[in-house]
């Protein structure tokens, strides 16, 4: 679970920024905590602002620190990243801080990034549980470590590991991608890791290709009638298997057989694992392609609105439908003790369907560590019967053009309040204040 995230010098974030998942001490809707190790912990968080004040920046950058320590630092990843309204930030290092549980254990950990040059000038993560203890901290290219290593050829393989790490690489994935898994020394990163593995993030032109266990795991119905429930109009969704020439059939040949080829390539050597598969969207057709005895079978989603014999496509579908295709999966997830992130949640969503949804987040995942964190324009979410006042975040953009974030529990709301009404009459900032209107000064002149 998400404890906290700090970021300083990235996008629209200039000075330190903090965002929590701490609980305040209100009583009300239980349900939303989760209690570890005597902290409580909330399960879900919005952020209201408006556009442009940074809310899908703070996605952003969560995501922006996990892609470096998967994949590492290039021009490519942080060109124009820093807060470019002041050109002295070039200079300053960018700063991303994640506060976490994993493993029934508390950690931070942390890396501060030259935008000049792409590297990584500083690196750390600590065991944060009754005692602070650096499981490693890296200036400089030097590493450093407390931990208590059990013997000697552990503290070895460390040190060996730790001399000539890439400024442009994490020291947290060197390790791990030695395999070490299995070594009590090492636990804490694998700890580490798989946290940062847990993170689902979605933006709203991005899908989450979850959709696919559906169709293998032929349990469409469960799915149809969550569709169903929300008022999709979808009776029935099949899982259509054809043979993948047949199912590319409408393509011209040349374009399909460049598709069966890249899909041939990516599922090569793989002949053992069933339960390989490659997702795609083509020409507005959703299919999910994997190995059956050897062969290459597609299955194409295609949902019944009430006519059995014209099955309808996920390019039919509405732009609202589309979207719950890519979330709804995400309640499966539910159960599995995730971190979901999903910008502009509300997008094309009726307000009703999108109360209903983070509703029935808080019911799926009973007895579960999973935290769902969005953003949001939707005032109407605003409402202290869905939400607690510590779960409602906003981001609003200063005079100096840098976004500040602050919670609701800022302004210590009773829970009876009508926080959308203020809202929009501008109490608690983070709302669009327009200028002169430059139609009343043509008319002037």
């Amino acid at each position: 679970m998400l404890v906290r995230f700090t970021v300083e010098n990235y996008r629209s974030f200039n000075e330190r920024q903090v965002f929590s998942m701490a609980a305040g001490k209100h009583s009300r809707l239980k349900n939303h905590l989760v209690v570890v190790n005597g902290k409580r912990l909330l399960k879900g968080s919005v952020l209201f602002g408006a556009n442009a004040a940074g809310k899908s920046n703070l996605i952003k950058a969560i995501n922006f620190g996990k892609d470096i320590i998967f994949y590492g630092l290039n021009a490519g990843r942080t060109f124009h990243s820093n807060f470019r309204i002041d050109p002295e930030s070039l200079s300053r290092p960018g700063v991303f801080q994640y506060d976490f549980v994993s493993n029934g254990h508390f950690y931070s950990y942390g890396l501060a990034i030259s935008y000049s040059d792409n590297s990584i000038i500083s690196e750390w993560l600590y065991l944060v549980d009754d005692k602070e203890m650096a499981i490693f901290e890296r200036n400089q290219q030097k590493v450093s470590t407390d931990i208590p290593f059990s013997n000697a050829e552990n503290k070895q393989r460390f040190d060996i590991y730790a001399e000539d790490v890439p400024d442009n690489k994490t020291f947290l994935y060197e390790i791990v991608s030695h395999k070490l898994d299995d070594i009590e020394d090492f636990k804490f990163f694998y700890d580490a890791i798989n946290w940062f593995k847990s993170l689902i993030i979605i933006f709203p032109q991005s899908k989450y290709g979850g959709y696919n266990q559906y169709i293998v795991n032929d349990t469409l119905d469960s799915v149809a009638k969550l569709m169903n429930y929300f008022d999709t109009g979808i009776e029935m969704i099949d899982g259509q298997e054809r043979d993948i020439d047949k199912a590319l059939s409408f393509l011209p040949e040349d374009i399909k057989n460049d598709i069966i080829n890249g899909i041939e390539k990516k599922l090569k050597d793989k002949e053992d694992n069933e339960k390989l598969s490659i997702n795609i969207d083509v020409f507005g057709r959703r299919f999910s392609f994997s190995k059956v005895d050897g062969k290459i079978v597609a299955r194409q989603l295609v949902m019944n609105h009430g006519n059995n014999n014209d099955l309808f496509e996920i390019a039919d579908e509405s732009d609202g439908t589309q979207r719950l295709f890519d979330l709804i999966p995400l309640y499966r997830m539910a159960t599995q003790n995730y971190v979901i992130l999903v910008d502009e949640l509300d997008r094309s969503f009726h307000s009703k369907l999108t109360i209903e949804f983070i509703q029935k987040f808080f019911e799926k995942t009973q007895g579960a560590n999973t935290q769902l964190i969005v953003t949001l324009h939707d005032s109407n979410v605003l409402n202290l019967n869905l939400l607690r006042q510590d779960e409602i975040w906003f981001v609003e953009r200063s005079a100096k053009h840098s976004s500040e974030l602050y919670s609701l529990n800022k302004f210590k709301e009773r829970f009876d309040h009508s926080v959308a009404k203020d809202y929009l009459l501008g109490r608690y900032g983070a709302v669009p204040n327009f200028g002169i209107d430059p139609w009343d000064e043509e008319e002037e002149g």
